[in-house]
Order: structure tokens, then C-alpha cells, then sequence
């Protein structure tokens, strides 16, 4: 079965075809690598290559370029289409010192690598000056501070003056792990340093690799190569997903005789085709039935007056719906247990339920198991009244490979912790994503079906209808307190998610705690303003659950560390006055910081009651910490305590040198 993900391709809003892998090394020697590669393109982008190949551009792949690497296209044309397929000569040359060469590289330069993709750039959709300006004013688009805006609408970027250089050597086994593996990127972003230098010099056909700040939101940027004060590597294109933050690297070379002191880019603005939320969600679900809450009642009316199970221990019916029916009325009910009426004690079942080993007492023999006798040869959809334990699991997976599992619905994440789930069921739910299996909770929370995707490596469960503004959107991390707060406070913090959308626009949202206090009153506030509204929930118990959120992740009490990853598909956070959840949350963010793991950007502490005296302590602390070189000096510049929104703002426009 095909891998299926709700990942954020079908978002980006512009035509882009699939990764272009190798499919033949064509020469290979000390300065260049050429190589055949071969690009799926969708019918739209076909009809593109037919009647506009001029507008296909090339962009290589970023972790590549990033290893100081150029690679060469040949223009696309018609005439190389191979039904859906393109095949187009390219060339690899290493063109930035102190990175890689091919001696190092050219293994990995084989049949099967992922090499960039092709990107149609309407010419309709590209800005002029003013529409650029406008874009800028109405906070849908955010530029390097340092940006110039022509008079045909192309702009000149300014980089940051740093120079990105590798911490080290890197061996074969690393750049495999970079060129190869999924968070190979990630694994760049370790080895890659940034050193600050006074004025960035390139010398005659020399590269460096360095960074901008830029936050698109419904705009494409495509980065020109060949221009005079600084060419940047093939046509990079910077699209709406990935380009937000204060790391946008640039990868620079000098193609002329003379020394370029200070390099500029120039890059062409585009329009990304106006969001059709409506349009883009259903779309996602083309091919599948999606069924409703409503739909599913009838199947848990099923499972609650169904006989009991030959397991006196645990109730887990299965429903499978045939692939041919589609009708719930139509599934077949299965129950859990042996043939027989299980003989040892209600003691001995629950302390062999933990025990997986053929030792075991307990038969563990599920209703999964009986599911292959009616998925005879398509795939059908399974109702689950628990999410699957790891019996289940390996039922399931076994199936998929054999293309019979086509979605999975469950209604209660635990039979033992209610709502939240357990750090296994979170790899379990990574897995149903890698074996293309569709998952779908049916929230008692919202009364809502809400779908699982993944974002930025982490999975969440989105209300269908928002997943284009979840893969979209930037997002906020609000923490604090799960005491509310006053009428005072509560105002306040409206104020400040007002100032936060009259800057970054409207494609933005916030992910809290989705406990009670300050957590209820932002997913409320956001809510309220029709901005995302999420929820990292908790299984903790002086706190309730809220229900205004448009996405979430549900977690049991031993995942609390686990869980504070999630909040990383954040650009911000943003403390309010809170206790010591927000206090450990406050220093995870501040080391994972100090570890690279995140970017180092602003830290509003805002004390959203006023007075301003709420978090004078903790910048006594840290202060204390920089004298004693227990902290970095940076920490402290990143450190915003106020009880001001504009200070917020101001802080985000020049410490990310915003335009």
C-alpha cells in the first residue's frame, strides 16, 4: 500500500511535482557528478510543461545545497514527458570551501536519491512593487529588514552577517545520515554553526553558506541565481510551509572575477493561488470515506449492548466495515477472547495482561485477530472501542502489508486512562502513518471525528475542515497558569493575541496546555478571533479540558516530558503568568535553546496581570546564572518580560531583523 500521509504538499498552494530521484549516473569524476533524474508531475503541472515550460524551474534540495553543493538542470520540455514522468540531465559540483567534496560524496550520488523538484511559477502571480508593499502592510508577508524593493516588484535580500561553517569533520556514515534519513536535516542543523563576522567577503568563484530572516505566509519566494553581487545556488524556492524563521539559509556563490564584499540575492515575490479552505480539505479526502460522528453512534450503540466477551476481563469489540458496503449498518462486530470462556482467575489476568511472552497466562488473543476472514481482497475500515494495544497493533500492521487495512476509527484513546494516550500508542500512531493507514479518533471531547496528521515530525488530530490552516499557519505556544485569570488579565491577553495578528497577519494560531486558567481563556480568545486553536492535553487532575480548540494531542501523566515536544511545531512561545508547570516549561525552552534543538528566538515573558513584577525574579536568576557563565550571554538578549503588547511586537521586528 502506497504510503498516505496528511502531510503539507497538498497545502503548499502552488504546482510542484514530486522529488526527483536519480535514476541513472551518467559520469562521475573529482569536479562534477551528471545524472539522470526522474520527476513525477501531476496532470496540472503537465499541461504547464506543455503549453509554459519556460516557468518550471529547478529548485535542489535544501540539505544538499547546504552541504555546499550546486546542482544544474536542463531546461524541461515537452518532449521528455514519459507519460507522467520527466527525465532531465543534471549536475552535481561542489562549489563552497570547507564543505564535502565529491570524493566524499559521490557514493550517495546514486540511483534512488532525492535530488529537488520542479516548480511552476505563474507569471500571473507575480507581484509588482505595490502589491509586494501591500503585502508587507497588510502582514502577509514578512522580509528581511535589510530588504530593497525594485521597481518591477523584485526584491534584494541582504543576509544576516554570519557565515555558516561545520562544527567538524563529517564522515560517511554522518552525510549518509543527512542525505538519507528523514531528520537528516535536522542532524545538519547540529553539525552547522553560525560564526558572526563584521563584513561577509566572497572570493572570485567561491561560495558561502549563510542566513535571512522571512515568514511567508500565503507568498513563494524564488531565490535568482547568476546575479552580480551574489548568485544563489539553482532557483531555490521558499514556499509558504517551510519559510518561517529566523534560519533561512542561503547558499551564495560568486560567479564573477572580483572579490564581492557584503553579497546581495535577488528573488521574484509570487502569489500563492487564494486559499480555497473549503475546497483544499475535501480534496485531501478525495477517494475516501470520511464518515461522520453521527455515522459512528450507531456502531458504539452496537458495541455498548453487545453480550460479553469469553475475556471477562476487558471489553475490545472491532468493527469492520467491508470495503464494498461503506454503510455502518453493514459491519461485522468482533469480540476479543478465546473460543472458550477464559478459565483463570480476574487476579491472573490482570497481572499477565503486561506480559506479552509465550510464558504468559493470558492467551491475549484479540478480535483483530478473526478481521482477515472478511478482508478478503480490498481493504476495509476498522472501528475500534479502544485505541489497539500492541497485539492489536501487529493484527493490524500485518495486515496492511497485505493492502487490507484501509482507515482505522476508534473512540476512547484508553480503556485505563480515558482520553490521553500512552507514549507507545504515539509510536503506534507514527507506524499506521508509515504504513498508510488513515486514523481517525472519534472525540468525545468535541463530539467531533478528528484526523491524524503529522506535522513538523510530530502527530496531532485535526478537525478535517482545518487541516489546511494546521499545516499552514504559524503557531504560538501559550503557556500558563491553570488558575484563571481576572477580568483585568483576561483582557489583557486579548490584547496582546490582537497585536500578534495585526503584525503576522490572520495565518497564525496557538497551542496551550488545554487545561483550565489561562489555557481555556487564549484557546477561547483564538477561538473567538478565528485563529487555529490547539491543545497539548494532559492526563493530570487539578485541571479540566477545554473544548474550544481545532486540534490537539492527548497525552498519559508518564509522557509529561514527552509531551513537551509537541509544543515545538511553535515558532513562539509566549509565558503568562503561571506556577511551576510553567516554570519547568520555561527551562526546557531556555536549554532546548542552548542545545540548537530550537531556534533562538525572542522569549516573551508577559505578565499578563501587570506590574510588571511577576517574572522580575526569573531575569534576577538568569542574570545570575550569564555572571557565573552558567547560561550563555544570548539568553539574556532573548529574554522579553513585559506587560506590554507593542513591546512584544517590537521585540519579534528587531531581534528577527523583519522588514
Amino acid at each position: 500500500m502506497a504510503k498516505r500521509t496528511w502531510d503539507n504538499h497538498l497545502f503548499r498552494g502552488f504546482l510542484q511535482s514530486h522529488d526527483g530521484v536519480i535514476s541513472k549516473v551518467l559520469e562521475s569524476n573529482r569536479q562534477t557528478i551528471t545524472f539522470r533524474t526522474a520527476f513525477g508531475l501531476s496532470e496540472p503541472l503537465v499541461e504547464r510543461l506543455k503549453h509554459q515550460p519556460e516557468h518550471l524551474v529547478f529548485s535542489e534540495r535544501s540539505r544538499i545545497a547546504r552541504l555546499g553543493i550546486q546542482i544544474n538542470c536542463e531546461p524541461p520540455r515537452a518532449d521528455q514527458l514519459v507519460g507522467n514522468n520527466i527525465h532531465l540531465t543534471l549536475v552535481a559540483s561542489p562549489v563552497i570551501p570547507g564543505y564535502p567534496g565529491l570524493d566524499d560524496l559521490k557514493d550517495f550520488f546514486a540511483i534512488g536519491l532525492p535530488v529537488g523538484r520542479l516548480v511552476f511559477c505563474d507569471p500571473e502571480a507575480l507581484l509588482t512593487s505595490d502589491e509586494v508593499l501591500e503585502s508587507i502592510e497588510r502582514a502577509k508577508l514578512k522580509l528581511p529588514a535589510s530588504t530593497t524593493i525594485s521597481s518591477d516588484g523584485s526584491i534584494l535580500i541582504a543576509p544576516h552577517k554570519v557565515v555558516c561553517r561545520l562544527r567538524e569533520v563529517l564522515d560517511k556514515n554522518t552525510l549518509g545520515r543527512i542525505l538519507l534519513r528523514e531528520d537528516g536535516r535536522d542532524l545538519l542543523n547540529r553539525y552547522q554553526i553560525q560564526e558572526r563576522v563584521t563584513a561577509m567577503t566572497i572570493p572570485p568563484g567561491q561560495g558561502v553558506v549563510t542566513t535571512c530572516s522571512m515568514y511567508l505566509h500565503e507568498h513563494y519566494v524564488v531565490l535568482q541565481s547568476g546575479f552580480e553581487l551574489g548568485g544563489h545556488l539553482p532557483s531555490t524556492i521558499l514556499d509558504p510551509i517551510k519559510t518561517r524563521g529566523i534560519r533561512i539559509y542561503l547558499e551564495i556563490v560568486n560567479g564573477s572575477k572580483h572579490p564581492i564584499v557584503n553579497p546581495l540575492i535577488s528573488a521574484k515575490i509570487y502569489h500563492a493561488p487564494e486559499p480555497d479552505a473549503n475546497r483544499q480539505w475535501k480534496a485531501a479526502f478525495i477517494g475516501r470515506k470520511l464518515y461522520s460522528f453521527e455515522d459512528m453512534q450507531e456502531i458504539e450503540n452496537r458495541f455498548n449492548v453487545i453480550g460479553p466477551s469469553t475475556c471477562h476481563f476487558l471489553e475490545k469489540p472491532v468493527a469492520v466495515i467491508p470495503n464494498d458496503s461503506k454503510k455502518t449498518k453493514d459491519a461485522r462486530i468482533f469480540l476479543n477472547g478465546p473460543l472458550q470462556p477464559c478459565k483463570i482467575t480476574k487476579s491472573q489476568c490482570a497481572a499477565a495482561r503486561s506480559d506479552f511472552s509465550a510464558n504468559s497466562q493470558c492467551p491475549h488473543i484479540y478480535a483483530t485477530s478473526r478481521i482477515p476472514e472478511v478482508c478478503k481482497d480490498d481493504p476495509a475500515v476498522l472501528v475500534f472501542k479502544y485505541f489497539p494495544n500492541i497485539i492489536e497493533h501487529r493484527d493490524i500492521i500485518n495486515l496492511a502489508c497485505k493492502g487490507l487495512v484501509d482507515s482505522l476509527y476508534f473512540f476512547e484513546p484508553s480503556c485505563e486512562h480515558g482520553p490521553f494516550l500512552s507514549q507507545f500508542d504515539h509510536n503506534r500512531l507514527q507506524e499506521y502513518c508509515a504504513y498508510g493507514i488513515d486514523v481517525y479518533w472519534l472525540s468525545g471531547l468535541n463530539q467531533s471525528v478528528m484526523v491524524h496528521t503529522i506535522r513538523d515530525g510530530k502527530g496531532y488530530f485535526v478537525l478535517p475542515k482545518r487541516l489546511p490552516d494546521f499545516h499552514k499557519s504559524m503557531l504560538f505556544a501559550f503557556y500558563g497558569s491553570n488558575i484563571a485569570l481576572s477580568n483585568e488579565g483576561a483582557t489583557c491577553l486579548g490584547r496582546l493575541m490582537d497585536a500578534l495578528i495585526e503584525f503576522w497577519g490572520r495565518n497564525i494560531g496557538i497551542v496551550t496546555g488545554g487545561g483550565s486558567g489561562v489555557m481555556e481563556q487564549a484557546n477561547a480568545l483564538a477561538r473567538e478571533r478565528g485563529i487555529l486553536s490547539g491543545a497539548n492535553f494532559l492526563d493530570i487532575t487539578d485541571q479540566s479540558m477545554t473544548t474550544d480548540f481545532d486540534f490537539c494531542q492527548v497525552f498519559q501523566a508518564t509522557c509529561r516530558h514527552s509531551r513537551q515536544k509537541w509544543f515545538e511545531v511553535a515558532s513562539f512561545p509566549i509565558f503568562n503568568v503561571g506556577g511551576l508547570g510553567s516554570l519547568e516549561e520555561l527551562g526546557i525552552t531556555l536549554c532546548n535553546m542552548k542545545l540548537s534543538i530550537s531556534d533562538p528566538v525572542p522569549i516573551i515573558l508577559f505578565d499578563t496581570e501587570g506590574g510588571g513584577r511577576f517574572w522580575e525574579g526569573m531575569e534576577k536568576q538568569i542574570r545570575e546564572m550569564i555572571k557565573h557563565r552558567r547560561a550563555p550571554k544570548w539568553i539574556e538578549d532573548n529574554i522579553v518580560i513585559t506587560d506590554d503588547p507593542k513591546v512584544v511586537i517590537d521585540a519579534y521586528r528587531d531581534r528577527l531583523q523583519l522588514f
